[in-house]
C-alpha cells in the first residue's frame, strides 16, 4: 500500500498529466483556428495600364479591400494597354488566365464565344444588377447572359471654345436634335481656317493608338446611315462596311484631310495649344480642357451627317474567367467596386461618367453642360447606343483601322473598303475554324 507521501506524489503526477493534456488539446484547437483564419482566396486581377491616376486609384482600392477582407487576397497585375488583348489571347491558349480581367466593352463577345468567361447571372446580386445603367448593362450581355459589369462609361463628344464660335457668327447647339448639319459644320471649318490663326480646324486624334480610330469614326458612320456590320448578323460586314453611306462619310473626311482641316495630332495637344478650334475626343479630355479654358469651354453634340447626331457609349468592365475557382470571393471584390462611393471615385480617377444610378446621383463633374446632361439622361433612360456586338469585333476593328489609315493617305475609298470586307470574311472563317478545333479539343 502507498503511504501518504506516495499518494500525494501520485496525485500530483496525475494532475500534471491532465493539465498538460488539456493544454495540448487547447494548443491543437488554437492551431486549427489560426490555420482556418489563415486560409484565404487568392485572386489575380488583370487591368490595362493607360491612365496613371486611374491605376493608382485601383491599387488603392485593392489595398483597402484586402485590409477589410482578411480571408481574401487580391493581387492587381497591370498590363500595358497596347499589349493587353494580345496577352489575354495568349493566356486563353495556354490556360493561364487570371481569376478576374478588365474587359474593353466590345471585346468581351469574342471571349464569351470562346468560352473564356463565366456567366454572372446567378451570382450577381439584384441590387447591383438594378443599379447599373441600362445601356452599360446591355453592353455586358451576350446571347442573353451577363458576362461583364462596368463601373464607368465613356463617350466621344466634340469640344470647342464658346468665344471662337460666337466670333465666327455661328450658333452653339446644346442637344443632339439641334446639332450642326454638315453644311453648317463645314462652312464653319472653312471660315475658321480662312480667318482664324489656326494650323488646322479640328483634331480627330488621327495618331492615337489602341483602336481609337474605330471608336472615333463609328458615330460618323452611324450618322450617315452606315456602320461596320449588319446588326442582325454579327459576322457579316459585306454591304455595310463597304456601303455607299460609309463611302460618302469617309469621302467627306478624306476631303477634310486634303483641305488641311484635320490636325496631324503629333502631340495630342492641338486643342489645348489653340492650334485647332475643335477637338473630337472622349470625356476623359474634359478636365484638361476645362482647366485650360474655364467657362469658355463648350461641349457640343457631334454633327449630323444626315441621319441625326449619334452618341455611342463604351465601357471597360469586369469579367470572371473560367480559371476563377472561388466565384463567391471574386464577386465580393466586384460588389466592393460597385459601392456608390467607390464608383464615384473611379469615375473621377478616369475622368469619365459613373455607370450606376446611385453614383450618378452623387456625381457633379459635368453638371454645368447641357450636352452632358442629355448624354446622362440617355444613359439613365437606356437609349444610349453601344459599340457593335460581335465575336468578330477584334478582326472588324483591325480591318477598319487599316482601311481608314489608307484612306487618310489618299487611297481609293470603295476598293479599300472592299478589301477590308474581304479581310473580315477571311477572319470570320478562321475564327469559326478555331472554335471548332477548340470544341474538339474540349471534347
Amino acid at each position: 500500500m502507498l503511504n501518504e507521501k506516495q499518494k500525494l506524489s501520485h496525485l500530483f503526477t496525475c494532475v500534471v498529466l491532465v493539465v498538460c493534456s488539456l493544454l495540448l488539446v487547447g494548443c491543437d484547437r488554437q492551431g486549427k483556428v489560426v490555420s482556418k483564419q489563415a486560409i484565404i482566396s487568392e485572386l489575380d486581377v488583370w487591368v490595362h495600364t493607360d491612365n496613371k491616376e486611374a491605376l493608382l486609384f485601383l491599387q488603392d482600392q485593392v489595398a483597402r479591400f484586402n485590409t477589410a477582407h482578411n480571408r481574401i487576397r487580391v493581387t492587381l497585375i497591370s498590363v500595358p494597354k497596347g499589349a493587353y488583348h494580345a496577352q489575354i489571347n495568349a493566356a486563353i491558349r495556354t490556360g493561364t488566365l487570371p481569376d478576374i480581367i478588365e474587359l474593353d466593352g466590345p471585346f468581351l463577345y469574342n471571349l464569351a464565344e470562346r468560352g473564356a468567361l463565366i456567366k454572372l447571372d446567378k451570382i450577381l446580386t439584384e441590387t447591383t444588377r438594378e443599379d447599373i445603367l441600362p445601356s452599360v448593362f446591355q453592353q455586358g450581355m451576350y446571347k442573353g447572359r451577363v458576362y461583364s459589369l462596368a463601373t464607368t462609361t465613356n463617350s466621344v463628344v466634340m469640344y470647342a471654345r464658346k468665344s471662337v464660335i460666337q466670333a465666327a457668327g455661328f450658333r452653339i447647339p446644346a442637344i443632339s436634335k439641334d446639332a450642326w448639319n454638315m453644311r453648317e459644320f463645314e462652312d464653319m471649318l472653312e471660315l475658321l481656317m480662312k480667318n482664324g490663326n489656326y494650323s488646322a480646324a479640328i483634331d480627330l486624334g488621327l495618331n492615337r493608338q489602341n483602336e481609337w480610330l474605330s471608336r472615333a469614326i463609328y458615330p460618323m458612320l452611324l450618322s450617315t446611315g452606315g456602320g461596320l456590320i449588319n446588326a442582325q448578323l454579327p459576322y457579316a460586314s459585306e454591304g455595310v462596311l463597304n456601303s455607299s453611306n460609309n463611302i460618302a462619310a469617309l469621302a467627306r473626311i478624306q476631303r477634310w484631310i486634303n483641305h488641311g482641316y484635320v490636325d496631324k495630332n503629333i502631340d495630342d495637344e492641338a486643342f489645348v495649344r489653340s492650334r485647332v478650334p475643335f477637338s473630337w475626343a472622349g470625356l476623359e479630355k474634359y478636365n484638361a480642357y476645362k482647366s485650360k479654358f474655364g467657362d469658355d469651354l463648350v461641349v457640343i453634340p457631334l454633327p449630323d451627317f444626315g441621319h441625326g447626331s449619334r452618341r455611342v457609349q463604351r465601357a471597360w468592365g469586369w469579367g470572371l474567367t473560367q480559371n476563377c475557382k472561388d466565384t463567391q470571393a471574386a464577386m465580393r471584390f466586384l460588389e466592393f467596386l460597385f459601392q456608390p462611393e467607390e464608383v464615384v471615385l473611379a469615375a473621377k480617377a478616369n475622368a469619365i461618367l459613373p455607370a450606376t444610378y446611385s453614383a450618378l446621383a452623387r456625381f457633379d463633374v459635368f453638371n454645368d453642360t447641357p450636352s452632358f446632361s442629355e448624354l446622362i439622361d440617355d444613359q439613365r433612360n437606356g437609349v444610349m447606343l453601344s459599340q457593335l456586338k460581335s465575336p468578330l469585333y477584334p478582326v472588324i476593328s483591325d480591318a477598319f483601322q487599316k482601311a481608314f489609315i489608307q484612306i487618310r493617305n489618299g487611297a481609293a475609298i470603295k476598293s479599300t473598303l472592299d478589301t477590308a470586307t474581304k479581310s473580315i470574311d477571311e477572319g470570320r472563317q478562321k475564327f469559326e475554324s478555331e472554335l471548332v478545333k477548340s470544341g474538339e479539343a474540349a471534347n
